[in-house]
């Protein structure tokens, strides 16, 4: 049994050493060269540097050896960058978001997909501004190529505009004058609290005036045909989200 393994051992090996293998580069697709280098015959290609030696040849088969040399590598040291600006106060509108990006790939371009969508619909805007305090998500596509092939690299970022301020203060004068240049209730800033409730009570806790939108042109206390002495008032300005006002007014002749 031996001896017949053998034998068929022998013979198959005499038959592979019996062809003829042409000069190639195994996985490569492009043109082969040949050269001699230190009286070896050397097979190389254009496409990827994959040089081929040529070590030993018998009846005229060619014993090769390969040397697959790695793909080029790029490492780019882009970084892309939220700066968030907070808002002054809880009802303003006037945070921002900017989004910086640093190193960028030659030849790219960027796209940015905020959300809401409807802050930026063509994905073209690289800041946004007049934000009111909340939590966005912006996910910035940078396009760029290397050779032939196009590489997309991803960034996502959650940015909180905050509000460090709480609501805004409201400015409340404390003096009317019923005949002078301030005879009404002025409060500054309460035309940024549209649903504010103003309400007026006297010295026993009676109340003379509530309203919504109060403002200082024609939604007023107290209006001019109105009958209201000189003494001490009391206030309640109920701006919601947990602001409250609460003090007194002194009114003059």
């Amino acid at each position: 049994m031996k001896k017949t393994l053998l034998i068929i051992l022998c013979f198959c090996a005499g038959y592979n050493m019996a062809q003829s293998i042409s000069p190639s580069v195994i996985n490569s697709g492009g043109k082969t060269s040949t050269t001699t280098l230190n009286s070896q015959t050397v097979y190389y290609t254009d496409n990827i540097g994959e040089a081929v030696i040529g070590t030993g040849s018998t009846s005229g088969s060619i014993l090769t050896q390969g040397f697959l040399q790695p793909d080029m590598m790029v490492v780019n040291n882009t970084s892309v960058t939220p700066i968030p600006g907070n808002v002054s106060c809880s009802d303003r509108r006037d945070g921002f978001i900017k989004m910086i990006i640093d190193n960028p790939p030659k030849g790219y371009s960027v796209e940015f997909f905020w959300k809401p969508d409807t802050l930026c619909p063509n994905n073209d805007c690289s800041g946004i501004d007049s934000l009111s305090q909340g939590t966005y998500t912006v996910y910035t596509v940078i396009t760029y190529f290397i050779g032939p092939n196009e590489k997309k690299d991803y960034y996502e970022h959650i940015v909180n505009i905050l509000d460090n301020n709480g609501v805004c203060n409201l400015k409340i004068y404390s003096g009317i004058t019923l005949s002078g240049g301030n005879s009404k209730f002025t409060i500054d800033n309460i035309e940024l609290y549209p649903d504010a409730e103003v309400s007026i009570y006297n010295r026993w806790g009676v109340k003379l005036f509530s309203t919504k939108k109060y403002n200082n042109v024609d939604n007023y206390w107290p209006k001019k045909d109105e009958k209201v002495t000189s003494g001490t008032y009391f206030y309640v300005i109920d701006a919601g989200k947990g602001k409250v006002n609460k003090s007194w007014i002194e009114v003059f002749e």
